[in-house]
């Protein structure tokens, strides 16, 4: 397929974004259900395994990203130009919604909505 060719140009232009999109939904699909299965509460090599399991799917995606900068390389030009400035944004994107992963613990909202629930805590 020739670089000029529209698939290319919509490939070229939304690739990036598309595996943004993707690590989004895993990432806060995974740690919806995550929580709600306990995996928060089970180790696994001395690690938390949702917080593994999150953060092997968030380096999946940086992975993808990763390859896709080079899948750029022999193009030329504009199309060139704009694929790599919307990949560069889409990995800006995808470490800004991940690295909560490696500072915060998983599923303490939940704890403290579950906390705020309880009727002890709700009579005021």
């Amino acid at each position: 397929m020739p670089a000029s060719s529209p698939a290319r140009w919509l490939l070229g232009t939304t690739a990036g974004l598309l595996v943004w999109a993707s690590s989004f939904v895993v990432l806060y699909a995974g740690l919806t259900l995550g929580c709600e299965a306990g995996w928060h509460a089970r180790r696994l090599y001395g690690i938390n395994l949702l917080t593994g399991a999150l953060a092997l799917a968030w380096l999946l995606h940086l992975l993808a990203l990763a390859a896709l900068w080079r899948w750029f390389g022999p193009w030329t030009g504009a199309l060139r130009h704009m694929a790599r400035v919307l990949t560069a944004v889409a990995a800006a994107a995808t470490l800004w919604t991940g690295w909560p992963l490696l500072a915060l613990p998983p599923c303490a909202g939940q704890m403290l909505a579950s906390t705020m629930e309880d009727p002890t805590c709700s009579k005021t």
